[in-house]
């Protein structure tokens, strides 16, 4: 996968509400092209929030994980966060991702991490 391609699947990731098992077979995809030693779960389940956070755990461990929003929004305002070293602002590399669906927003932030450590 390029770079252009993890761009387009981010922003899918970060703007749509209601995905398909699809699009959830292309963020399988480059999760095991950036990061192959972690275990995805099949395109059924890898949106949900836990699958997202088990994810993030099995590709970051000892992370801080951030996650803030609105639950009462009818199309949701999740933030997440990856960060190495939470108690000091001098990480190297951050993942970012937001989205309607909150374990969307965290695969953007593992996805965007991922691909900033690569470089």
């Amino acid at each position: 996968m390029k770079d252009p391609e993890l761009d387009v699947l981010i922003k899918e990731l970060e703007t749509s509400r209601d995905m398909s098992i699809a699009d959830f077979d292309g963020v399988i995809h480059a999760l095991e092209f950036l990061l192959p030693e972690v275990e995805t779960p099949g395109p059924d389940r890898i949106g949900t929030t836990d699958q997202a956070i088990l994810i993030a755990d099995d590709a970051y461990p000892d992370w801080s994980v951030h996650i803030r929003g609105r639950a009462n929004d009818r199309d949701g305002h999740w933030h997440c966060t990856l960060r190495e070293d939470d108690s000091r602002d001098s990480d190297a590399v951050i993942g970012t991702g937001r989205s309607p669906v909150l374990g969307q927003a965290v695969l953007a932030a593992v996805i965007r991490l991922a691909m900033a450590q690569k470089q």
